[in-house]
């Protein structure tokens, strides 16, 4: 039985509430006491800090202070932090008409689970949740300290998080930073969170928003459930009568991602703190092989693990995709020491590139996708 809940939004008595500073500045100040976006004692403009859904002020020394103490914490229980947008990463929503039938009417078009039907005084709204958040969410607060990023109100963002995070397990208003946080609407950035940035994932639908910290994020597909009021060039999912999968989605595949990141983030290598670690390292990493997909042929023993080469890590370490069998169109290279006739002639067909292990060494040493010209396996004459 698909459920559906109908809820009110709280009244947003702040709405129109702006006590943003008139200007913003890098010049900061030793003066630890803050009133209303400034220094009680040379009015040096400060940082906006939202706390258990209070808006309190520091100086930018201060900041940086509680951003080193909490990120050391962190970092002895092996977890990172994860910024996530809201709309059309984890969330859809429509204020479209035909959209806001009642339940029973939904209900008979077989509308998937995770619909909710939001309504305050003067507007009405359709929201679904993108499928597997949930799993997501909880697999992701393993690994990360979770906030998010919204150009969205903050009265809408706490709304959405009812059904995203019905426990109040993952998102503390203390990480969630809406519009009213905003120095920019338009512009999201990082200063809000507290903790340093080279520990620090963006998950997000549109990059232009991050444009000061565009190293530390993830771009996510857009979701798009409902049918847009401004793009009718997009056919969307309900149009279609489906769904993204719960097992295929970008939420589902960017977790493993996720997951191989944090583990190359705490591997055993880095025997040092954090100043031994940046996540914007590891990203670019991952960039010089995405969409190049390696096969192994001739270079381990039967009994032999092959996950657990230096080789194999190598490869996930440069973003390529891994699979044991070279008969796979997607294959595009395989690493090997030498090449049967058969083997060459396979290859020419389904124009597989054959190279020996010194190409993909070679690769992670220049953080570049080297050219594989003098790195190939010739037939012998």
């Amino acid at each position: 039985m698909k459920i559906i809940s109908e809820r009110g939004f709280p009244q947003d008595d702040y709405e129109d509430f702006d006590d943003t500073p008139e200007e913003n500045t890098e010049k900061t100040c030793l003066h630890p006491c803050v009133f209303r976006g400034k220094c009680v004692s040379c009015e040096t403009v400060a940082l906006k800090y939202v706390h258990q859904g209070m808006w309190l002020w520091h100086s930018k020394d201060e900041m940086d202070r509680i951003r080193k103490v909490e990120s050391a914490k962190l970092l002895q229980d092996k977890k990172m932090v994860l910024v996530l947008d809201l709309d059309q990463t984890l969330v859809h929503t429509t204020e479209q008409e035909k959209y806001l039938k009642t339940p029973q009417e939904l209900l008979q078009h077989e509308l998937r689970d995770g619909l909710f039907r939001l309504s305050r005084p003067w507007e009405r709204m359709m929201l679904k949740l993108r499928p597997s958040v949930h799993t997501f969410l909880k697999k992701a607060s393993t690994m990360f300290e979770i906030y998010m990023c919204t150009t969205s109100t903050r009265s809408y963002a706490l709304k959405a998080t009812e059904f995203l995070d019905p426990e109040s397990v993952y998102f503390m208003s203390s990480r969630i930073i809406a519009r009213e946080d905003l120095l920019e609407i338009d512009e999201k950035s990082l200063d809000l969170v507290l903790k340093e940035e080279r520990m620090v994932l963006i998950l997000d639908d549109t990059v232009s928003v991050w444009s000061k910290h565009e190293s530390n994020l993830i771009p996510v597909k857009k979701y798009r459930y409902f049918d847009s009021n401004h793009d009718w060039s997009v056919v969307s999912l309900s149009a279609l009568g489906t769904d993204e999968g719960e097992t295929t989605g970008a939420l589902t595949t960017v977790l493993q991602q996720l997951k191989l990141i944090h583990r190359l983030f705490f591997n055993p290598k880095f025997e040092g703190g954090l100043q031994d670690r940046d996540v914007r390292d590891i990203l670019n990493r991952l960039r010089v092989l995405q969409g190049c997909t390696l096969s192994f042929k001739h270079i381990f023993p039967a009994d032999f693990r092959p996950e657990n080469s230096r080789l194999w890590l190598m490869a996930e370490e440069l973003g390529a995709k891994i699979s044991m069998d070279n008969l796979i169109n997607a294959v595009t290279h395989v690493v090997t020491w030498f090449a049967t006739a058969e083997e060459f002639e396979e290859a020419k067909m389904e124009e597989i590139i054959l190279v020996r292990p010194k190409w993909l060494r070679a690769c992670y040493k220049a953080l570049e996708r080297v050219s594989e010209k003098d790195y190939l396996i010739k037939p012998k004459v």
